[in-house]
């Protein structure tokens, strides 16, 4: 009896050692070799009417415009000259053409007596414009031609001096002064480099798209360059090109990555009007679990009087698929591993993680001690979840890009109106921390300035 006895005792212990070393092995985790992304470019046009530069001209140059306060200077003649009406502008080629319509009151040393008089005259300018390859504007303005609108005469006695001769001397004596008023103007309100410098560092910085799933944008330019400026039809018109690297990351903010200095102006005699950008888009491990743990977490699985009860998650990579770790508890308390291949989806437009299966080791493990959770709809549940995660996110990438292209405001009175066309995923693959998704997206943006200060 006693032999009988011990032999149950040993019987025993083997079993349970056996069954503390016959749970499931943890895969090894491991990776492939990345894909490489092509770069994006981004064609932006921009348009502005002349309308709009006529608001802004008229804001700019109002009451007297210029002023000769010394008789004595050798002219003999000062003036005043003030903005009587709005400018008017048009376009010729490569330069602006505008009217500059002036009131006048002209003070002139005859010698034996100074006499005053008023008169009205319309100017025309025009305008040659330049950008430099360090984004530079430069503008030249020079004045064409002129007219009368009230001919101004000096009378004193049998002395009447000549419209022409006053002419000559009101646009020798201003002409140097209004044109570097204007270029002036230009030069302090249009300061195209700024802005440049100031949107190539933005493009560096990562822009959260979606609150609620932590998805972040960051550009990452690697050129910048335009179209040159065409002028046609009272309009003004280029198109702006980028070319970068972006990359969209679920999960925690990116950090951000310290500015390159702003490149050489390249210009580039034709461009589209879309852009296609190769997004590389990153779904942390943590943000998949964080999201799928709300779905999963304490869901119970029974079949019979046995049951389970998901306490964790886990995922990791092994070659081109991903691992799914999932802690249970209840009848069985321990990890059960499953594997499957993440794949885009051409029909749906998604990721679907294909082929989820238990591990070799998971399967006889359950076949032999836990045979009841294969019969369960556990695997099903999980795979269902993981579809949604992916799929539920891309389309609200999607809908979020949509949204912020309608219509999005760089600065007051320059806006950017766009639409996404189509967004595509082109592969996947899996990385230390996280999956990494190329995705093509395929639209238009268009910049439109409808009031310039």
């Amino acid at each position: 009896m006693k032999f009988v006895s011990y032999t149950a005792v040993l019987y025993f212990l083997i079993s349970l050692m056996a069954c503390n070393t016959t749970k499931p092995i943890r895969p090894m985790e491991s990776y492939e070799e990345q894909f490489e992304t092509p770069p994006s470019v981004i064609n932006i046009p921009i348009d502005i009417d002349m309308k709009e530069l006529e608001v802004a001209l008229n804001k700019q140059l109002t009451g007297v415009l210029y002023e000769d306060k010394d008789i004595k200077d050798g002219d003999k003649m000062m003036v005043r000259a003030e903005k009587m009406k709005d400018i008017r502008l048009a376009v010729d080629s490569q330069a602006v053409q505008y009217r500059l319509p002036l009131k006048l009151w002209i003070k002139y040393d005859l010698g034996i007596s100074k006499v005053e008089a008023d008169g009205e005259i319309t100017i025309d300018f025009r305008t040659l414009l330049d950008i430099s390859t360090d984004w530079e504007v430069t503008t030249r303005t020079e004045i064409m031609d002129y007219e009368w609108i009230k001919k101004p005469r000096l009378k004193m006695g049998v002395v009447s001096l000549p419209v022409g001769f006053i002419a000559n001397l009101v646009i020798n004596n201003s002409k140097k002064v209004l044109t570097k008023s204007i270029d002036d103007m230009v030069k302090d309100n249009f300061d195209l480099k700024a802005q440049v410098q100031e949107a190539w560092q933005q493009m560096y910085k990562p822009v959260q798209v979606s609150e609620e799933y932590n998805t972040w944008l960051t550009i990452n330019p690697e050129s910048i360059g335009m179209t040159p400026i065409l002028m046609e039809q009272n309009r003004i018109s280029s198109t702006l090109f980028i070319k970068g690297t972006p990359k969209v990351k679920v999960g925690a903010q990116p950090q951000g990555v310290y500015p390159a200095p702003l490149p050489p102006l390249i210009i580039q005699e034709e461009a589209g009007d879309t852009f296609k950008l190769h997004l590389k888009t990153r779904i942390s491990y943590d943000e998949a679990e964080r999201i799928a743990r709300q779905q999963l977490i304490g869901e119970t699985f029974a079949q019979g009087k046995r049951s389970v009860t998901i306490d964790g998650l886990e995922f990791y990579g092994q070659g081109n698929k991903i691992v799914v770790n999932t802690i249970l508890s209840g009848s069985y308390s321990g990890s059960i591993y499953m594997v499957g291949e993440p794949v885009y989806n051409t029909r749906k437009n998604t990721i679907d993680i294909e082929n989820l299966q238990y591990t070799l080791d998971t399967k006889s493990f359950l076949i032999r001690s836990a045979g009841w959770l294969l019969k369960s709809t556990i695997k099903t549940k999980i795979q269902e979840n993981l579809d949604f995660l992916l799929d539920y996110n891309l389309k609200e990438m999607q809908v979020q890009f949509k949204e912020q292209l309608q219509e999005y405001a760089i600065s007051e009175g320059i806006t950017v109106y766009g639409d996404l066309d189509d967004l595509n995923i082109q592969n996947a693959y899996l990385v230390p921390d996280g999956m990494i998704i190329n995705l093509g997206l395929i639209g238009k943006l268009n910049v439109k300035v409808t009031g310039l200060n």
